[in-house]
């Protein structure tokens, strides 16, 4: 299975958005073939941070939960431990 990816402009900066969704952070890292370290970087937070959304441990919060669901797919509620 692909990742299609769309594009939105934020300033001058161009970021890469996904349009598939996936049930969680796990799911998402596993299908994009990556290490937490890797997921983390990519989504611009630390390694440590991300192994605890991804446990459920921590809720994303504000902007940066956004920016974590346009980047992953992940539904905001699961983000924000809503789910």
């Amino acid at each position: 299975m692909s990742l299609h990816k769309a594009y939105c402009l934020s300033g001058a900066d161009m970021k890469r958005v996904t349009t598939r969704s996936y049930p969680d952070l796990g799911t998402w890292r596993s299908a994009q073939g990556l290490g937490q370290r890797d997921a983390a970087r990519l989504l611009g937070i630390s390694q440590t941070y991300y192994g605890r959304l991804e446990r459920g441990e921590q809720a994303a919060r504000g902007p940066r939960a956004k920016t974590i669901m346009a980047k992953t797919g992940v539904p905001l509620e699961v983000l924000v431990g809503a789910a």
